[in-house]
């Protein structure tokens, strides 16, 4: 059976899982913690992809990103890689050929609200996966550029997040306060479905209105045969 395309839509952002193979671990130094944040813009500017958030914990990473074509965020995947694997190798051991799950996973992201959910939702797996007490001093997450801790100038705000205030500092102070709010189980246990299976993450009425414009079935179709039209005795 052949493997269904990575799910696109233009002009909504997308979330990408990188795993490492076979659960091991891809981040076992600072090094290579280090390495792999410095290629993030590296390959964004090669592969002319906007990186909206980050985070890297010791298994992975999760990415959101905006392309103009479909194939670009593969492209974007390889380009890390090509760069990364060999660099990372030199400061720490690795222990199998591949670094990587040969196929990351991803989700595409209803702009507006969604949007800056999921961006929050891939900051704080600082907290899920490593078990950072505090977003705002975990060195490897966006979360600190958003809340104004230090500065990332080649990350590209979300359109959502200029909408917050009309100075860096509004702009930063809310996305604290929001936060704060969390995201409750049923967004994080969405989004989380979604990335799984690479199906669109956003409310039902958009997923009827963006249909058309995206390569592919956005949401799993119903099981069974379509119910057969009753047909009129008069």
């Amino acid at each position: 059976m052949a493997r269904q395309a990575r799910l696109f839509i233009p002009e909504c952002p997308m979330v990408l899982e990188l795993q490492g193979v076979a659960g091991q671990d891809v981040f076992k130094t600072r090094e290579a913690f280090s390495l792999f944040h410095a290629q993030l813009p590296q390959s964004a500017s090669e592969e002319d992809v906007a990186i909206h958030a980050y985070c890297q914990v010791p298994s992975g990473a999760l990415l959101m990103i905006s392309t103009a074509q479909a194939a670009q965020a593969g492209r974007f995947v390889q380009n890390l890689n090509r760069h990364f694997s060999p660099a990372v190798r030199q400061v720490q051991a690795v222990h199998s050929s591949a670094l990587w799950e040969p196929r990351f996973k991803s989700t595409v992201v209803q702009p507006g609200l969604h949007s800056l959910k999921a961006c929050l939702f891939v900051e704080q797996l600082a907290m899920r996966a490593a078990g950072a007490p505090d977003l705002a001093t975990y060195p490897w997450s966006s979360f600190a550029a958003h809340a104004g801790v230090v500065n990332e100038a080649w990350l590209a705000d979300l359109p959502i997040y200029w909408q917050l205030g009309n100075t860096p500092f509004e702009r930063q102070s809310r996305y604290r306060q929001f936060s704060e709010q969390g995201l409750g189980e049923h967004d994080t246990s969405g989004l989380l479905q979604c990335l799984q299976k690479g199906w669109l993450w956003s409310d039902d009425s958009f997923c009827t209105q963006i249909q058309e414009l995206a390569n592919r079935p956005v949401r799993p179709r119903p099981r069974g045969r379509p119910a057969k039209a009753i047909k009129s005795t008069n």
